[in-house]
């Protein structure tokens, strides 16, 4: 009787154990990171609410705001945190700008984190903001164009950015995470991994095309694991046939749960404690959450 008591527990959990798989990687600690360039998401009453159902219904652990030096400074932002970590969600200053990859020194992005490090100043951990999300472009500039001389002077002069930042960031009890492509291990593998081992605590890979989205970041994983660095693998939801997107690179047309299925995969595929997902971003995914 024992032993079948004990048997049939075993299957009942083994079951359970399938049907979590089944849900994604909602029901994984490590949760989602969810971006967000949106104004309104800062604002209390309705939309507070509106996100966190959100944020609750998806998974959500961690929220990449833009935030302005306004909000920096006129208690938007620190009530906009405080909601937020009653959720048990960390929040990120999110910021950044393609043009920034010319200024060697990082005395713009540095300039931009100063903003948050003096927010965070006398602020309890319940009103902190954990660290800061950059998202450099350099491949948007028109030097990208001008062929492989320009293109590697524009991702020196950015890595030495990052590099700068990521100093201050240190010195200033921030996390820094770098948002980058998938595709700078061909041609650049030697700035992708002195990116990762100098100048983050990890980064964010916008793996935006479903056909194969373990090659698209095994390399980008496999250094991140090699120097101890997070990773994060950037699901795109936007709507096909806008800013260049088909259909191959968004969950838009296939919806949450073939996402969900894709991130469990991954993770079982890596086996990376650092490995962790994201939304791309907030309107896109409160709109799918409604259509589920």
């Amino acid at each position: 009787m024992t032993k079948w008591v004990n048997r049939a527990g075993f299957l009942l959990c083994a079951a359970l154990a399938a049907l979590l798989l089944l849900a994604g990687v909602r029901v994984n600690s490590a949760g989602f990171g969810l971006y967000s360039w949106d104004e309104d998401a800062l604002e209390a009453g309705g939309e507070a609410e509106a996100l966190a159902a959100c944020i609750k219904e998806a998974g959500v652990k961690r929220v990449y705001q833009e935030f302005s030096k306004e909000n920096l400074e006129d208690g938007a932002a620190e009530a906009f945190v405080k909601r937020l970590k009653k959720q048990s969600v960390e929040v990120f200053a999110l910021f950044g700008a393609e043009e920034w990859a010319r200024d060697k020194k990082g005395e713009t992005v540095i300039k931009t984190m100063r903003r948050v490090a003096r927010y965070n100043e006398g602020k309890s951990r319940s009103a902190r903001i954990t660290g800061v999300m950059v998202d450099v472009e350099p491949y948007l500039l028109d030097e990208w164009d001008e062929g492989s001389r320009a293109r590697r002077k524009l991702m020196e002069n950015y890595l030495s950015s990052m590099e700068a930042a990521y100093a201050y960031a240190e010195e200033h009890d921030l996390e820094l995470w770098l948002c980058i492509p998938n595709f700078y291990d061909t041609g650049f593998e030697d700035i992708l991994e002195s990116l990762i081992s100098d100048a983050c605590d990890g980064i964010a890979v916008m793996n935006y095309n479903r056909t194969d989205e373990y090659m698209q970041i095994a390399k980008e994983v496999g250094l991140a694991r090699e120097y101890g660095k997070g990773v994060e693998c950037i699901f795109e939801l936007q709507e096909p046939h806008q800013h260049e997107l088909e259909e191959i690179n968004t969950y838009a047309g296939v919806g949450l749960d073939a996402l969900w299925r894709s991130a469990a995969r991954l993770e079982k595929q890596f086996g990376y404690d650092r490995l962790r997902f994201a939304y791309h971003y907030y309107r896109p995914l409160q709109r799918m959450l409604e259509e589920e």
